[in-house]
């Protein structure tokens, strides 16, 4: 154990030896020594040569003081025409928007077991998207019957949801509300 410790600390210090900056007095000059008075004598350093004169530089332009927090900054590389919204709000963005705030309500509803609020925002959810392609108003649904009427049609519905929509981000709180009757 002990020459470990010894070889592990000598190899510290060779390393600590090998990165450290060299000495400060390696770079001094030699002292000369004056014969008559027997001290050193350190011969003064030369002058260091004026700073050459540097041309002088152009004012920048600073970058433009936006008009508002919907316009796009000046950026060189920047595709849009100044003055121009990245992403104007037209009637798919709307309608984006308008499912993102109905499933953040619906969750809000979901943790606390609001099962009358959930059901009136899955009329609103139905009116905004009909086809429900990804099954998230049924996921809801389901969930809903779970928190209100829990027993084995719940619970096979449930399951069927659980077994069939691998894909859906509701199975977690499906598996927590119906299956594990927790959080």
């Amino acid at each position: 154990m002990i020459p470990i410790a010894l070889a592990v600390a000598a190899a510290a210090v060779g390393l600590w030896l090998v990165l450290s900056p060299a000495d400060e007095r390696a770079d001094a000059p030699d002292e000369v020594v004056d014969a008559d008075s027997a001290r050193a004598v350190v011969p003064e350093p030369a002058p260091s040569p004026p700073p050459l004169p540097q041309p002088a530089a152009a004012p920048r332009a600073g970058p433009a003081a936006p008009t508002g927090p919907s316009v796009v900054g000046p950026h060189p590389d920047d595709p849009h025409e100044p003055g121009m919204i990245p992403h104007p709000m037209d009637e798919a963005r709307k309608r984006l928007h308008a499912e993102n705030h109905l499933i953040l309500l619906l969750n809000e509803a979901m943790s606390f077991r609001n099962v009358k609020e959930m059901r009136e925002l899955l009329v609103e959810y139905r009116q905004l998207d009909p086809t429900d392609k990804d099954a998230s108003q049924v996921g809801y649904a389901i969930i809903a019957d779970c928190i209100d009427a829990p027993g084995e049609a719940s619970l096979a519905a449930a399951r069927h949801f659980y077994d069939t929509q691998r894909h859906s981000s509701l199975r977690r709180f499906v598996r927590r509300i119906c299956f594990e009757n927790s959080n």
